[in-house]
């Protein structure tokens, strides 16, 4: 129930605080007064989208806050999921900055626009001018009908996995899509990727090859240079190290004498060790290397296998040729990668779509179920508001998989005798329209408890009997919902429980709107002003105090 509402700097409102009561409000004024002013500044609380321009004073910032009772609302698992702390007593606040930004705060703790708006919709109905287009909604009935069956949780849990798997297709479009783009690219990326087979793109393996092929290229100049070196150290008469070897034994003797030939004869015995140390070597490279032309030619057709690829990709490096590699494996990862995805998807897809067509089939058998019965009972309804003879069909389209299962109901309607109904956009005038919203909105209120319902004008077209029998009918709402009727009606104005005039107030310089309950005899003084006009008779005033009693 919403228990008050706090409005600052809102379009001509300065500032306002009304405090609402069960049962059955009303709200009068004159026409411009500002009455759907109320309605636009609540809309923020319901998270619609606002900027700057809403601000009166544009250098202020605009609040509104409401007040709600929701001890019966059952809301505490949508608020633990949403992390707000619940209270039975929640306030809902928006604040519009002069900048045009939007903050919204639950118990004050900020949530998103999207989270205001699922919260509203548990606490508030309204029907405000324009609202009948609803009814040529496929899915309006669906929702109208689950509440008649009380399936209203089964179908939110539908809705959610529905949600999820709407998720999954977009998400299998967007694999399939993309998949159709690699297909493109797949097989010459394979290609070229294949021309690596077998190649180590190492750039110690490259250098490696580089410094074989250069040995095989010098082996007969090399095996002879090193031939002649052996033979200076070691193999003719003047060859070195057997002189080095007998300048050793000369310095042997004298080296204990003091340091200066310890020092000498140490030098000699180290460079002795050296050379015999660099001939070992030599005779080991002189019987490794060996001119093999074979082998040769097989290093050469490698390096250049090599070189090719260097040149075909344009780098100039080993290591970057190994990065163009890297490149083609990625892409054809990716392909596989995203094959399998997309095969993990469909069969992912394909449970989601058996659990969903399960679930659609119970929640469509209940709304048939309460076709007939809904049609009676609105006929009925109907009746109560001077429409006699208006005649109602329900018809139930099976469809594919949607938002709210796998219905489509389309209202017709007939408000007289001798017309076929017909799709409401064919049919009835906009009183008839707006009586036929009221009756639906007055089944609802009997299946959703504790709600608030805001009627704006809806008694719009409408007068003498008819209007009394839409008092009686709003009245009848309010014994079990809170009702908030905006009503230029005198008929319905009087039925109120609580009554709220809205006026507009100048001053100097600006006008504003204010509003105030009224007490009883500033509201038999109202009736009678809707009923005659300016400064009432005494017959008005009586007609007030009768509508009244």
């Amino acid at each position: 129930m919403l228990q008050s509402i706090y409005v600052y700097n809102y379009a001509i409102i300065e500032e306002i605080n009304l405090q609402f009561f069960p049962n059955f409000n009303v709200i009068t004024g004159e026409t411009g007064a500002g009455k759907s002013i109320l309605l636009g500044a609540l809309g923020l609380i319901l998270g619609k989208r606002a900027d700057a321009s809403v601000a009166r004073d544009k250098a202020k910032k605009c609040v509104v806050e409401a007040t709600f009772d929701i001890v019966n609302y059952a809301l505490e698992d949508f608020f633990n999921e949403q992390e707000l702390d619940y209270n039975a007593e929640c306030i809902i606040r928006r604040e519009i900055n002069t900048n045009g930004k939007s903050r919204a705060f639950v118990n004050d703790t900020p949530v998103t626009l999207d989270v205001l708006q699922e919260l509203s919709a548990f606490l508030i109905d309204i029907h405000a001018q324009g609202e009948v287009q609803k009814l040529l909604d496929v899915y309006y009935f669906c929702t109208v009908l689950d509440e008649l069956g009380n399936q209203t949780a089964d179908v939110q849990q539908y809705e959610s996995l529905y949600v999820q798997y709407k998720i999954s297709k977009n998400r299998l479009n967007h694999l399939k899509a993309e998949q159709s783009k690699l297909q493109k690219e797949y097989d010459y990326n394979l290609f070229l990727y294949n021309e690596f087979d077998g190649l180590n793109i190492d750039g110690e393996y490259y250098l490696q090859i580089e410094q074989d092929i250069a040995l095989q290229e010098n082996a007969e100049t090399i095996i002879g240079n090193l031939g002649e070196v052996q033979k200076i150290l070691d193999a003719h008469e003047f060859s070195v190290l057997p002189q080095l070897i007998q300048i050793n034994k000369l310095l042997q003797p004298i080296s204990a004498i003091n340091d200066v030939f310890s020092n000498m004869q140490e030098k000699i015995s180290s460079s002795i060790d050296e050379l015999n140390s660099f001939q070992r070597q030599i005779k080991q490279n002189i019987d490794v290397v060996e001119y093999q032309p074979e082998q040769l030619q097989n290093l050469q057709d490698t390096f250049n296998v090599y070189n090719k690829l260097m040149q075909k990709h344009q780098v100039n490096s080993i290591e970057e040729l190994a990065n163009i590699k890297s490149e083609f494996e990625n892409k054809i990862s990716s392909f596989n990668q995203n094959n399998d995805e997309i095969n993990e998807l469909e069969n992912a897809i394909a449970q989601q779509e058996s659990v969903l067509n399960q679930k659609a089939k119970r929640i469509s058998e209940v709304r048939k179920s309460k076709i007939n019965s809904f049609e009676t009972t609105l006929e009925e309804v109907l009746k109560t508001v001077g429409m006699p003879f208006a005649k109602i069909i329900l018809q139930q389209e099976i469809t594919q998989l949607n938002e709210k299962g796998n219905d489509e109901i389309i209202l017709y309607f007939s408000p007289n005798k001798g017309i076929e109904p017909k799709i409401l956009s064919q049919v009835g005038s906009g009183g008839e329209k707006s009586r036929l919203m009221l009756a639906i909105k007055s089944l609802a209120a009997l299946h959703k408890n504790s709600a608030t319902f805001i009627f704006d004008e809806i008694d719009t077209g409408i007068s003498g009997e008819v209007a009394n029998k839409v008092a009686e009918l709003l009245y009848k709402i309010g014994q079990k919902n809170q009702v908030i009727a905006i009503t230029h009606l005198p008929q319905v104005a009087a039925k109120g429980m609580h009554h709220y005039f809205v006026y507009k107030k100048h001053d100097k310089e600006v006008t504003y709107t204010e509003i105030r309950a009224l007490n009883k005899d500033e509201r038999l003084q109202e009736i009678a002003i809707m009923l005659s006009g300016e400064n009432p008779s005494a017959a008005a005033l009586e007609n007030a105090k009768n509508l009244l009693n």
